[in-house]
């Protein structure tokens, strides 16, 4: 009996390794899986203010298909006002659109609420979202505030650490809508470098989204680029499609390569390949869905 007990000892640790063994090789393979992720962002443009055809009536339901359209795994959606926030989730669900929209608004001391808010927008069936931070731009980032010479507006960022569920693995994605102000962009600029060190000390495959409010050649792009790689530098040219401006103004920039480029998506990481570049200048009925266009960008990670 004491012979038997011990076989059946041995083989019990036997299977308890070998199920250890299967575990790191399964982990091994999650971690090796490619990712594809279709990452990008849209000022949607407050509800307020089109006029005639490009009312938030007449618009709405554009801006939806449009949603659906460019079919974006995450992107930054900038000027979520309160009338947005409570109507385009439902449209775009309508349409077979599964998002998340998690919204910061800087107008609000916990940055709740929709009010001319920003929004980082992800799948909801491919993405879980495990932590979310704010911040102001201005000298007091923690507080709302405003700074420098961008005090009409009130500015900031939001960001967070997504995991793709069908990897296990995570990213780490940044949105803001930067200021108008030249001083407060060049100041926010560096802000952006020091927190995104600060909310991905894993060193996690990282992007930064949005509605810059800049050109490449300024000296906060120059800046941001000594630590982002710029997607539409780094993408060769004959993987761009359309045109080099983002901002049609509500159809008024009719050529759109003279328009300017506005809106931005930059990631940071070993292993990301950016395969294409878009800027999707499609009408519906006639108008843009918004006053910007959408931009977005395919990476592979590895």
């Amino acid at each position: 009996m004491k012979k038997i007990g011990f076989v059946l000892l041995v083989v019990m640790i036997a299977a308890s390794c070998a199920g250890t063994r299967k575990a790191g090789k399964d982990a091994a393979s999650s971690k090796s899986q490619v990712i594809a992720a279709r990452i990008g962002t849209f000022n949607l443009w407050r509800s307020d203010i089109g006029k005639d055809a490009y009312a938030w009536s007449n618009r709405k339901d554009k801006l939806a298909q449009a949603i659906i359209d460019n079919d974006m795994d995450i992107f930054a959606g900038e000027e979520v006002d309160t009338t947005m926030f409570r109507e385009l989730p439902s449209l775009v669900a309508a349409k077979g659109g599964r998002y998340t929209w998690k919204t910061f608004s800087p107008y609000k001391a916990d940055g709740s609420t929709a009010l001319k808010a920003q929004a980082l927008i992800f799948k909801t069936d491919k993405y879980e979202l495990l932590d979310f931070h704010h911040f102001w731009c201005s000298e007091t980032p923690d507080e709302m505030s405003t700074g420098w010479d961008e005090q009409k507006f009130k500015r900031g960022a939001c960001c967070g650490t997504l995991l793709d569920k069908a990897s296990g693995r995570k990213i780490f994605v940044m949105v803001s809508h930067f200021p108008l102000g030249a001083e407060a962009r060049l100041h926010f600029a560096p802000i952006i470098i020091e927190r995104a060190k600060m909310y991905n000390p894993e060193g996690l495959p990282a992007f930064f989204i949005g509605d810059l409010n800049t050109r490449e050649e300024r000296p906060e792009s120059v800046l941001l680029r000594e630590y982002w790689t710029d997607a539409y530098l780094s993408v060769p040219m004959e993987k761009h499609i359309g045109p080099k401006g983002t901002f049609n103004l509500y159809g008024r920039n009719v050529d759109m390569d003279a328009a300017p480029r506005i809106d931005f998506v930059y990631y940071r990481g070993e292993g990301i390949t950016a395969t294409s570049y878009v800027v999707n200048t499609r009408q519906y009925d006639g108008i843009y869905p918004s006053d910007h266009c959408p931009v977005y960008v395919d990476f592979l990670i590895n």
